[in-house]
């Protein structure tokens, strides 16, 4: 998510407009992290107050900070509440197990948006549950209506304990029902809808199963130098925590100013104390600059709009208050209808859960389809007395969601000498599961779409490194390996395809659910001839399938989860940098575009995919790299002509600076010839259906294909494309 301009310019404004009283609280909190110095002495008494009334009003601070005292157990029941203070914020970082167990169950309420139109992904942010139906996110990264309305809430876009990615759920933004957004403050409040978008066979997921934060304009919720915990998904990438040693370094009318690892990929973020409350939205950062007001990078040079924002030295970043966010939504409560008004009611007096009675672990009670669960809801602590003695007396509502996948539970007290109780895996997730015969594959279909559209030839010198399958049919070509609804050739010395061919059928297409990304050797070719998990492992290059698994993904159940599962092939397995399909290039909703337009017109689509294999492919681990892709789409129109169309990307610049690099890939439509140029593959039967065919002309022998190719035509949506 790119911050615009105008945002950074009246950040870094305000940012110098507070330079004075944030210098003097800086030097405070260096002064608190000496051995004689307190936290408790950076901000007015008067916040220190407040703040102390807030924190030990919860039991489990109290019984937490308690066991922790240097004081025999007699004396623990009289440590004094200034001394319990200073434990939870002055930086100790003895927090008792709670804070993570209750940071994992807020966690839940914060997702991914995917802002797109009704085509493709256009750029990603973070947004969460301010209600049971409400998000909050910042109006940079969904500004009007419109972008909502296409855009969506991704929750679960993380990996488990087990290191695997966990089943996401996406829910449609619902605009129409809701959506209030303010440019000044940067905010946007929008409706979601209740129950999850379909997935395959699958039954959709209910919003209120992520629960929400429950938000308040009280004051005590943090001070000057203490730590501010974030949860986001910068870059668009899987969910991530900012924790503790994030300082809030200001608080002033509209916002707060601190210190954090946020990227600027976490605009929408919440930001919460150690007791999990909501603080404020992430929104923007103030960037480093030279004497002459230029933008620094983090070697100190000088950056430029060339470089990805990854580049910048970001000295500081800017929330907006969450107090300031509900004032503006209570002012606006006039305007709004009867619907819009109980929604909005549902945040500035959020509903009280159901008394919820204590479950031992071990009883945690089954709930359909092997998944344990129980439930857990954060609060922030209302107001009460304290009960004198200095002993405080509150109830801490508590609805705490957990979801027990592929995990090792706990069935109850265990007798002696008993062992736990596993859950396997395949109660908790269906696994890619690969049919050992393969001999009914038929593979791709040259005829399907009533015109014949032939695999491409190979050169001689490609037959003859192409990889043999050991087990083919009498009459079958032995360089062709075939799958259901889709074919492809490995080359054998590069050990990875050449090319891949499917029949995608938009009328009778399916999306089984992705459980599990478990690759699967082809048992028609020696292991040798194959790349398998060897050059994934810690490093930044993905399994990128060439064949997208949706695409074969079409007919019966039985037939279109067996065509799903046959991606999962190394064959069909190139890398490719884990930037490379994210969404941010067109190349990355291509697909979707292709197969959506064929899914909302009935069509019929052939689509072949590649690497453009050069000399100069760099070497990683013995694996030559390939550094440009290609794709051509052949469909037959509703009035009986065809069409046929290349595109190509470059991963180069990822690859060549694998660690760092934050560069978003630029796609290009090709003439149908640049392809059969830079491959050696001949798609000649298809140069007629090109409608780039006639501003082909050759390249220098020289040029190779990691440079742009021209003609080429760089695509900025797909209203670009020439069909």
């Amino acid at each position: 998510m790119v911050i615009p301009e105008d945002v950074l310019a009246a950040t870094q404004e305000r940012f110098q407009a507070r330079e004075v009283p944030r210098a003097g609280t800086e030097e405070k909190i260096a002064a608190a992290h000496t051995p004689q110095g307190s936290i408790l002495d950076v901000d007015a008494p008067e916040r220190v107050e407040l703040r102390s009334r807030r924190v030990l009003r919860q039991p489990v601070v109290m019984d937490a900070l308690k066991a922790t005292a240097d004081t025999s157990p007699a004396e623990r029941g009289q440590v004094r509440e200034d001394q319990l203070l200073e434990r939870i914020i002055g930086g100790n970082n003895l927090l008792g197990i709670a804070f993570l167990e209750l940071g994992t169950a807020v966690s839940r309420s914060v997702g991914r948006v995917i802002v797109r139109d009704r085509f493709q992904v256009r750029s990603f942010g973070t947004g969460f549950m301010i209600s049971p139906r409400l998000a909050l996110t910042n109006n940079h990264v969904l500004p009007d209506a419109e972008s909502a309305r296409f855009s969506r809430l991704e929750f679960n876009f993380q990996n488990g304990i087990n290191g695997l990615p966990l089943a996401t759920s996406q829910f449609d933004l619902e605009p129409d029902t809701f959506f209030r957004t303010d440019p000044g403050l940067d905010v946007t409040v929008v409706a979601v809808a209740a129950k999850s978008r379909p997935e395959g066979t699958a039954a959709p997921v209910p919003l209120a199963g992520f629960g929400f934060n429950r938000t308040t304009r009280e004051q005590g919720k943090i001070l000057l130098g203490e730590s501010i915990n974030i949860i986001q998904h910068p870059e668009g990438q899987e969910k991530q925590l900012a924790l503790q040693q994030n300082e809030l370094l200001d608080r002033f009318d509209q916002f707060l100013h601190y210190h954090t690892d946020t990227s600027p990929g976490s605009s929408g973020s919440p930001l919460f104390n150690n007791q999990w409350e909501v603080l404020g939205l992430h929104h923007s950062g103030v960037p480093a600059r030279n004497e002459a007001g230029e933008i620094l990078t983090v070697d100190g040079t000088v950056w430029d709009k060339t470089q990805n924002e990854l580049k910048i030295h970001w000295i500081a970043n800017e929330g907006i208050r969450i107090s300031s966010i509900l004032a503006w939504l209570e002012k606006g409560a006039d305007g709004m209808n009867e619907a819009e008004r109980a929604l909005l009611g549902e945040v500035l007096n959020p509903p009280s859960p159901p008394a919820v009675p204590h479950v031992p672990v071990g009883d945690v009670p089954q709930v359909p389809g092997g998944e344990q669960q129980a439930e857990v809801r954060v609060q922030p602590v209302p107001e009460q007395a304290a009960a004198g003695h200095g002993a405080v007396s509150l109830t801490i509502p508590l609805h705490i969601t957990v979801r027990l996948g592929a995990v090792q539970v706990a069935q109850g007290p265990a007798a002696a000498g008993q062992g736990r109780t596993m859950v396997p895996d395949a109660v908790a997730e269906e696994a890619v599961a690969i049919d050992p015969d393969y001999s009914g594959r038929k593979g791709y279909d040259p005829g399907f779409l009533g015109t014949p559209v032939p695999l491409p030839m190979l050169t001689a010198e490609q037959r003859a490194d192409a990889a043999r399958n050991r087990h083919a049919a009498d009459g079958q070509d032995p360089a062709v390996l075939n799958y259901h609804h889709f074919s492809l050739v490995m080359q054998r010395t590069r050990r990875l395809a050449l090319y891949t061919a499917v029949n995608v059928d938009g009328r009778l297409s399916q999306s089984p659910k992705r459980d599990r990304d478990k690759w699967y050797f082809d048992p028609r070719l020696d292991k040798s001839e194959q790349t398998g998990d060897e050059l994934y492992a810690d490093n930044d290059f993905d399994r990128g399938h060439l064949v997208r698994r949706l695409d074969p993904a079409w007919g019966p159940d039985n037939v279109a989860r067996a065509a799903n599962d046959d991606t999962f092939h190394f064959t069909n397995c190139s890398p490719q940098h884990k930037k490379f399909n994210q969404g941010a290039s067109l190349w990355a909703g291509l697909e979707d575009y292709l197969l959506d337009t064929a899914k909302a017109e009935g069509l019929r689509l052939t689509v072949f995919t590649g690497p453009a294999f050069t000399a100069r492919d760099p070497d990683f681990q013995g694996t030559l790299i390939p550094l440009a892709f290609w794709k051509i789409p052949v469909f037959r129109r509703p009035d009986g002509s065809h069409s046929a169309s290349a595109y190509m990307i470059s991963q180069h610049e990822l690859v060549e600076d694998i660690l760092r690099e934050a560069f978003t890939p630029a796609t290009f439509q090709v003439p149908i010839r640049r392809v059969s140029e830079l491959t050696g593959l001949d798609f000649a039967h298809l140069f007629d259906w090109d409608p780039m065919n006639d501003q082909f002309t050759p390249l220098p022998k020289a040029q190779e294909a990691l440079a742009t190719p021209t003609p080429a035509r760089e695509l900025h949506s797909f209203e670009d494309l020439q069909l």
